[in-house]
């Protein structure tokens, strides 16, 4: 068998298929369903009329006749005997005691002590940018936060009042604990041996710069 007649025989077979598949759809003769135009909503249902009557005004009473209660009062005034009033007498003057105490006497004026010559401040001094000068304990730098935080808590439990800084590169960091900043360098000095008797450390004064 050649090759043009496989191709034909292929070709018979997938006219005679599509026919099979086609036939039922184009020669259909089945009836057409009708689609009904009536409505599908149900009747009214009946319902019982009634009727509801106008209210009616209310009735007020009769306004009283005050004019006959005025005059009944005034005769039932005039047929009364009038009592003359009695006098009236002023009262006594009573005279009462004087029961107010006695001035007391004046203390006698309290001498006041001399105030006290207040020593004069110091100027302070101030550096280029106008800021005033502190000096602080250093109590060391530290490349590690951790030795920096144990001997910052050192001295907050022996009541210094200590400031952590941190500065340099990142990756070469370091971390400065400073103590007590002050504005005069002889009471840096003060704080400086205080923190040696109490925590066994020398620190060392120092610029401080916030």
């Amino acid at each position: 068998m050649t090759e043009a007649m496989k191709h034909r025989l292929v070709g018979a077979a997938v006219l005679v298929a599509l026919g099979v598949i086609a036939w039922p759809v184009i020669f259909d003769s089945s009836p057409v369903r009708e689609i009904s135009q009536r409505s599908q909503i149900p009747e009214e249902p009946p319902s019982e009329r009634f009727t509801v009557d106008e209210p009616s005004r209310p009735q007020l009473p009769p306004e009283p006749d005050w004019s006959a209660e005025r005059e009944s009062a005034a005769a039932e005034a005039a047929s009364e005997p009038q009592v003359a009033a009695a006098p009236q007498t002023a009262p006594a003057a009573v005279t009462t005691p004087d029961t107010r105490p006695a001035a007391a006497a004046e203390p006698a004026a309290t001498v006041r002590p001399a105030p006290k010559e207040l020593r004069p401040v110091p100027p302070v001094a101030t550096d280029a940018r106008g800021l005033p000068q502190q000096w602080a304990v250093q109590l060391g730098v530290f490349s590690q936060i951790a030795n920096a935080r144990e001997i910052q808590q050192r001295a907050n439990a022996a009541g210094f009042h200590t400031i952590l800084q941190s500065g340099g590169k990142p990756g070469a960091q370091q971390y400065r604990v400073y103590v007590n900043p002050k504005l005069d360098r002889a009471d840096a000095d003060a704080v400086a041996s205080e923190v040696q008797r109490k925590l066994g450390v020398k620190g060392y004064v120092t610029r401080y710069y916030p």
